[in-house]
């Protein structure tokens, strides 16, 4: 088997709690998880994790104005 006939992962999606036991199950499964992906897995995670932390400043910043 060639690296082009590898199935494509799908990109880990759902609470942090769902991508954790989905990565566990893959890796249980012995894929092959390519740097590629991974990297990509790590750059929407690191994108979520800065879009929650903007979003609870915000929260913060209105409540310590009331």
């Amino acid at each position: 088997m060639t690296h082009s006939d590898t199935p494509a992962l799908p990109d880990l999606t759902g609470s942090v709690d769902e991508r954790l036991a989905r990565l566990d199950d893959l890796e249980r499964d012995g894929a092959l998880l390519p740097a590629a992906w991974l990297q990509r897995q790590l750059r929407t995670a690191l994108a979520e994790w800065a879009d929650d932390e903007t979003r609870l400043d915000i929260v913060r910043e209105n409540h310590d104005d009331y």
